[in-house]
């Protein structure tokens, strides 16, 4: 046997062995049904968030400082007398940043900024424009981005994946039933991507004047949906009559 014909040989084995290995991790297809259910919830939101900022200016920046602590005192302190826990208050960002008067060549410092931006977390939806509207009184600069959500997202996104199941289930019914079929065992089950609804931002500008009275800020709480998806196999036989 020459050496062309033992590598014909070797390479018609391992092409053999290598089908067998094949055959043996390859599982059989079980005739089935898929199905793909989708659920939804629209609920009413139970939590809310607002940016409320002080921004002062003053050429020196120990002033601007200053006065912008000062300002942020009397805004946090009408934010615990409408009745908010301090930690639903938290802070956000906080800059001091120096201002240029870029008219004049090379540009020339002209001040400081600061900028103290609160994070407040509201559970009462009734009373967050009344809160803010205080808030602005007390000197706050800048109340915005007012973003409802739930606390207990979770629970909601079970409902809407058990939703979305038993619709996948009657789906599947439905198919079985029209081709004469029945439906067997489960053969598997998975989730779809659950798309996180973004919480719905209200952007209002806010200076409030304290010698100007205006009527209550009306906030309305959007609702929040939750959307959830499952696909369902399942093995089928013959109607039995």
């Amino acid at each position: 046997m020459n050496k062309i014909q033992t590598l014909a040989i070797a390479i018609a084995t391992m092409g053999a062995l290598s089908m067998g290995a094949h055959a043996q991790v390859m599982t059989p297809i079980v005739p089935g049904i898929t199905a793909h259910g989708h659920g939804m919830m629209k609920v009413r939101p139970d939590i809310a968030y607002a940016t409320v900022s002080v921004m002062t200016q003053s050429k020196e920046q120990a002033q601007a400082v200053a006065d912008n602590s000062t300002t942020m005192k009397a805004v946090l302190a009408a934010l615990k007398a409408s009745g908010m826990v301090d930690k639903d208050i938290q802070t956000q960002f906080y800059t001091v940043e120096p201002q240029y008067d870029y008219r004049q060549s090379p540009p020339v410092l002209s001040g400081y900024q600061v900028t103290n931006a609160l994070r407040v977390t509201f559970h009462d939806m009734a009373k967050i424009g009344i809160i803010l509207d205080k808030a602005s009184r007390a000197g706050a600069t800048s109340v915005g981005g007012v973003a409802f959500d739930l606390a207990d997202r979770h629970r909601i996104e079970g409902d809407a994946l058990a939703l979305a199941v038993a619709d996948a289930r009657s789906k599947a019914d439905l198919m079985a039933g029209a081709a004469g079929l029945e439906l067997g065992h489960v053969v598997s089950l998975s989730e779809g991507a659950v798309p996180q609804s973004q919480p719905l931002p209200i952007f209002r500008s806010a200076v409030a004047s304290a010698d100007v009275p205006s009527p209550p800020t009306q906030i309305e709480p959007q609702m929040i949906q939750v959307d959830a998806d499952a696909t369902i196999v399942f093995s089928i036989s013959a109607r039995q009559h």
